[in-house]
């Protein structure tokens, strides 16, 4: 059971929907930490007994969702029940490090105008599978890259002093699905003049297990979209840690040799010029340089075999990004506060 401070300086929040596996991986790390806390678990109407018995077994309080409503609504449900002046976010399918919670209230008592800041997943995933493998090393290149005073918020591992969230309105709760719900929080808080950092020493490990369908399925339409939207709607707000110059440009590049590959294979003149792979291959080339970091972490983590996959798999997500990106340029009819 956690030791809760005195005072309940610090509460975590962890919404759960089932995955009892996960669940008690996740609070037996939070049961280790270094500093007392105050745990609440917040069940968003688990079909199972098992991960709510394991929920009350560990949390201090757990709070029950009549139906699932996604983790917007949970984490929500949890922060009106905190009592602590530091709301901690830890997803369900997260395990933290021992010093982690530390870390969180060290980094926001030495910078008391901050009123946020996330960390990062670590470089050694629990699942081994290609494709999780490849997207929690790509999720933490792109948080040990980005700048401190970040545009944006995670809440897989973030926390945001209480006064502050209070004052932005928490989770927008028409997200009913995991999606960019925090992202979205993020941008409200740095356009009410708020300051978010990014600490990727704050640092924790992700269970989930990806498969390729469902990352392509879960980019697209749970974070391309809507994160785009967000971003028409609200030009200059912020939320853009994956939206570099360098990154734009390789979206731009990917899909010009898209173009290119048929139109070199069909046009008689381009086959002339050059062989039919020549064009994609030339245009493909400024994004290897560009990732160049990221790409020798692949090769470093697991060997020239899983360095190639790795980064087919990236060259596949600037792909639908970009293609994403256009549809929603094309059809959204941009809303105006």
């Amino acid at each position: 059971m956690t030791a809760q401070a005195a005072a309940h300086d610090l509460s975590v929040i962890v919404p759960f929907h089932d995955k009892p596996e996960q669940l008690e991986r996740c609070l037996a790390a939070l049961r280790a930490s270094t500093v007392p806390f105050e745990l609440i678990a917040v069940d968003d109407a688990s079909r199972g007994a098992r991960a709510p018995e394991l929920a009350r077994a560990a949390a201090d309080r757990v709070l029950t969702l009549e139906r699932n409503s996604g983790p917007a609504v949970a984490r929500n449900v949890g922060a009106r029940h905190a009592r602590g002046s530091l709301l901690v976010f830890i997803d369900a399918d997260v395990v933290i490090e021992r010093d982690t919670l530390a870390r969180m209230q060290r980094e926001l008592a030495t910078d008391p105008t901050a009123a946020a800041l996330f960390g990062s997943y670590d470089d050694d995933p629990a699942e081994r599978s290609t494709v999780s493998y490849y997207r929690n090393l790509l999720h933490h290149w792109v948080h040990h890259q980005g700048p401190r005073e970040a545009s944006t918020f995670w809440a897989g591992c973030g926390a945001i002093r209480r006064a502050a969230f209070e004052r932005v309105g928490g989770f927008d709760e028409s997200y009913t699905r995991p999606s960019i719900e925090d992202i979205e929080l993020g941008m409200r808080l740095k356009a009410a003049g708020e300051r978010i950092l990014l600490v990727p020493q704050v640092r924790c490990k992700h269970l989930k297990r990806w498969g390729l369908v469902d990352m392509v399925t879960t980019d697209v339409t749970r974070r391309a979209i809507p994160w785009t939207k967000l971003l028409l709607d609200r030009p200059g707000t912020g939320g853009d840690l994956n939206l570099q110059w360098k990154q734009k440009l390789c979206v731009a590049l990917v899909l010009l040799a898209l173009i290119a590959l048929p139109a070199c294979a069909l046009s008689p003149e381009l086959r002339a010029l050059w062989a039919p792979l020549w064009g994609p291959l030339l245009l493909l080339a400024p994004v290897l340089v560009i990732n160049r970091g990221l790409y020798a972490l692949f090769l470093a983590r697991r060997g020239p075999l899983f360095a190639l996959a790795g980064i087919a798999l990236h060259l596949l997500y600037f792909a639908y990004s970009g293609f994403a990106y256009a549809w929603v340029r094309l059809t959204h009819r941009r809303k105006h506060p």
